[in-house]
């Protein structure tokens, strides 16, 4: 049985976020819950939606990013 976290973590690998691309997004149950410029405003959203549970927080890079 996966856990809540491997599930986020396989939508996170199959999902395209180009519409959140140079922002942090928070994900859980399968979806983006939270999404902004700021990670700290980000995850005090997502904790004010779900008490006590953990996100898969992560910055989605713009295409000006390179990555090796």
């Amino acid at each position: 049985m996966e856990s809540q976290s491997e599930k986020n973590y396989q939508f996170y690998m199959e999902s395209s976020f180009e519409e959140y691309a140079g922002k942090w997004i928070a994900i859980y149950n399968s979806k983006v819950v939270s999404h902004g410029d700021d990670i700290k405003k980000v995850f005090e959203e997502f904790i004010k939606k779900f008490p006590g549970k953990k996100p898969l927080i992560t910055w989605i890079p713009g295409e000006e990013t390179l990555i090796f």
